[in-house]
């Protein structure tokens, strides 16, 4: 019994080493990437031809700065350069396309539900600012540029988080709810445009490294 209790004893501490304590730190590098081709086949009979045409690709970098304000939770500061890139029209075998880059600037909140003595589930919301410009391809040789700005807030409820060691863990997650407005200003006439989206995306994924300190 007394060897029990103290194997108890030591998995409970083995456990409470990868806990997140307040006042803890972390800083994070993050990659998203999301593109591909799409194939289109028309059969008739025993003749058939195939397409390939290029999807809509999207590709993000960023840099993150935590602080646990609590055990287990942190609030932190996301900064991004998101690219995204879509196909409009072929025209002599290239296609002409729309593509945006921004700066984003991301506070969030995460909580960390210890699943195991080194795998944590991570939800988090959030809220972002962004801005940046989109152009437009009209042609081979023009096209048309317009800046934006826009913001956007989130609940990414598909997070997981795995421990390496003590200060290095491996996480991933996938997009979920968001809820945004994005205005574009056309500079010759002073005119805008406001999109607004509601979103439940489960395609979009990322990977972060995560180091605490």
């Amino acid at each position: 019994m007394k060897k029990f209790l103290l194997l108890s004893v030591a998995m409970l501490i083995c456990v409470a080493s990868f806990a997140q304590k307040k006042g803890d730190k972390c800083v994070a590098g993050s990659l998203s990437l999301d593109c591909g081709t799409q194939k289109t086949t028309i059969s008739d009979g025993s003749y058939s031809t195939s397409a390939n045409q290029p999807s809509g690709a999207f590709f993000s970098i960023g840099a993150e700065f935590g602080y646990f304000v609590a055990n287990n939770l942190r609030l932190a500061m996301y900064l991004s350069v998101p690219f995204s890139s879509s196909p409009i029209e072929e025209i002599d075998g290239k296609w002409l396309r729309n593509t945006a880059t921004a700066f984003g600037i991301n506070p969030n909140v995460a909580y960390y539900v210890q699943l195991t003595d080194r795998l944590y589930y991570t939800p988090e919301i959030g809220a972002s600012l962004d801005f940046g410009s989109r152009k437009e391809q009209l042609s081979i040789s023009e096209s048309y540029k317009t800046p934006f700005w826009g913001w956007n807030v989130y609940a990414n409820l598909l997070a997981l988080e795995f421990k390496v060691t003590e200060k290095l863990s491996i996480g991933a997650l996938v997009s979920g709810l968001s809820y945004g407005n994005t205005r574009f200003t056309d500079k010759k006439s002073d005119a805008y445009l406001d999109s607004s989206q509601f979103n439940f995306d489960l395609n979009n994924s990322s990977v972060h490294i995560r180091f605490y300190f």
